[in-house]
């Protein structure tokens, strides 16, 4: 008895190798083909074989030839039948529609010459993807430089409308993958698109069961966003070794629709599509700097915007008809900033200077900066009730320091000035809240300079602070000068500041002048300094004259 050979194990891997090279070649067209010559076969040896090759015989010695002709035109016209009708029916049931590289790549270019939006573009782009490889629908996700997360910029599915996702605020929503997600960390670790299938998803939710509460609820989001956008494959959109972004298509559906089974997508196709994403890359690199250049642009109108209403908060011109000349400068060294000078003049002799440094620089400090000059302007309203001989300003400034303290919760201050003057008896009063001393300058044989410091400590940075203030008599040719630590420590090229003593000297060499001519000349005289170099602080300073 003959005993058979055992099938071994290297006997199988040989034949699972053939199987898979014989799979390489086979396509619906060769099988369609091949059936197509079984059958001519059969039927030319159905035809010329026993009785009936003797029953062509009996009507002559040609008939065997000329019904093979017939035979022939026949499967010619047969064969050029299945080609065209049959074959393509055949090949859509079977097989994914073809798709011309060349031409997308065409068609994306020629695209993104038409689009009016970066979002149109990303629809652009997904839906000539959907379109080329039949897929049910195409999601593109793109990075936030902030968070790190992935964000849905655009999906576009199967049906008369794409479903679009208008810009990036309204797509913060759920639809997105963080950057810890499990599919983003197996995208950035492989080369090759990601193929997910429907059973990965299944075995992904029983693993779910073992997990952390926290990474099961994250894992959950993820799956979910997953199933509704029908994933099958995930493209890696890298920027170098960067990934900057996400591609997901659906299952890929033949040109019947959902009737039949999904098609896989091939080794072609994963190909094209990471060709594509390079392409998207820059796509996604140029959008990022043109939406950068548009907030910047949005940024700088809105500033400017701030910049001339803050400007409108300051006085327009100095109350006139009063016993004293004032002129006051303020410029902000980012267009808007935190320095304040106020004027209030109560309409019965009496005046009120004011003037402000917020801790701070930009639109924060100019918000606190409006907040300080409503409450002063409430403070300090009268209602038609006559300012006392020795004004109380005391305790005007420390309502004002709580105020501001309930606020802020004690984590901004400002350093601040207020000051009442008489025009009847030339009588200063003051407080000084940590603000820079002014300077008084005493005209005559003297011509010297005294410091206001009575007061306390920065107005918003403690509760209970105590306040002080003191009286001074003011003469005739008198100069008040208020001014921020914009203009002692604005810098020259060589860092050095312009300092205290370069303002009294600036001072003594100009008070003969009118104020605006004193404003205009400090004004000059500083920028001369700074020349070549950006101003650091805010510049405000207020100049006082008695007549």
């Amino acid at each position: 008895m003959r005993i058979l050979p055992r099938f071994s194990w290297p006997h199988l891997k040989s034949a699972r190798r053939f199987w898979r090279q014989f799979k390489t070649h086979l396509s619906v067209k060769r099988v369609v083909y091949f059936v197509e010559c079984l059958l001519y076969v059969a039927i030319f040896v159905l035809i010329y074989t026993g009785s009936r090759a003797r029953y062509l015989d009996a009507y002559g010695q040609r008939t065997d030839l000329l019904v093979a002709l017939l035979l022939i035109l026949l499967f010619a016209l047969a064969h050029s039948f299945t080609r065209r009708h049959l074959l393509p029916r055949i090949e859509l049931y079977f097989e994914p529609t073809p798709y011309d590289e060349r031409r997308i790549f065409f068609d994306l270019g020629q695209g993104t010459r038409t689009v009016s939006s970066i979002d149109q573009l990303y629809e652009n782009v997904a839906e000539r993807i959907r379109a080329a490889l039949e897929a049910s629908k195409v999601a593109i996700f793109v990075r936030d430089d902030l968070t790190g997360d992935y964000y849905q910029r655009v999906i576009v599915s199967h049906g008369p409308r794409a479903q679009h996702v208008a810009n990036q605020e309204n797509a913060k929503t759920d639809l997105k993958f963080t950057h810890e997600a499990f599919v983003v960390r197996r995208l950035s670790g492989l080369s090759t698109p990601l193929t997910v299938e429907p059973t990965d998803l299944k075995t992904w939710s029983q693993a779910l069961y073992s997990a952390s509460p926290t990474l099961r609820e994250a894992r959950t989001r993820e799956r979910d966003l997953l199933e509704s956008l029908q994933t099958r494959l995930l493209v890696q959109i890298r920027q170098k070794d960067d990934l900057v972004g996400i591609l997901s298509l659906g299952a890929r559906r033949s040109a019947f629709g959902a009737r039949h089974s999904e098609f896989h997508y091939s080794a072609a196709d994963k190909e094209l599509l990471m060709s594509i994403a390079a392409q998207l890359a820059l796509v996604i690199e140029n959008a990022s700097l043109t939406e950068r250049m548009v907030a910047q642009e949005r940024l700088r109108r809105e500033l400017a915007l701030a910049a001339e209403v803050q400007q409108r908060l300051l006085p327009s011109c100095a109350p006139e008809g009063l016993s004293i000349d004032l002129a006051g400068f303020c410029e902000p060294a980012r267009g808007v900033g935190g320095d304040y000078y106020d004027f209030i003049n109560f309409g019965n002799q009496h005046l009120g200077l004011a003037i402000a440094d917020v801790a701070g620089k930009g639109m924060p400090a100019a918000l606190l900066m409006s907040t300080v000059q409503a409450t002063l302007r409430s403070l300090t309203a009268r209602n038609g009730s006559p300012v006392p001989a020795t004004p109380e300003l005391a305790p005007m400034v420390g309502k004002l320091n709580r105020l501001l303290f309930n606020t802020t919760n004690g984590e901004h201050y400002v350093t601040f000035f207020y000051a009442s003057f008489d025009q009847a008896t030339r009588l200063l009063t003051y407080v000084n809240a940590g603000h820079n001393p002014p300077l008084h300058f005493r005209a005559g044989a003297n011509q010297e300079f005294r410091q206001l410091t009575a007061g306390g400590l920065v107005a918003g940075a403690f509760e209970n602070a105590g306040y002080e203030q003191e009286t001074v008599q003011m003469n005739p040719n008198d100069l008040l000068f208020l001014y921020t630590d914009g203009l002692t420590e604005a810098l020259n090229r060589d860092g050095e500041e312009f300092g205290d003593r370069r303002v009294r000297e600036t001072l003594s060499a100009l008070s003969f002048l009118p104020v605006d001519q004193i404003r205009d000349e400090v004004v000059r005289s500083v920028k001369d300094w700074c020349r070549g170099v950006s101003l650091y602080d805010d510049l405000t300073f207020v100049v006082m004259k008695v007549k």
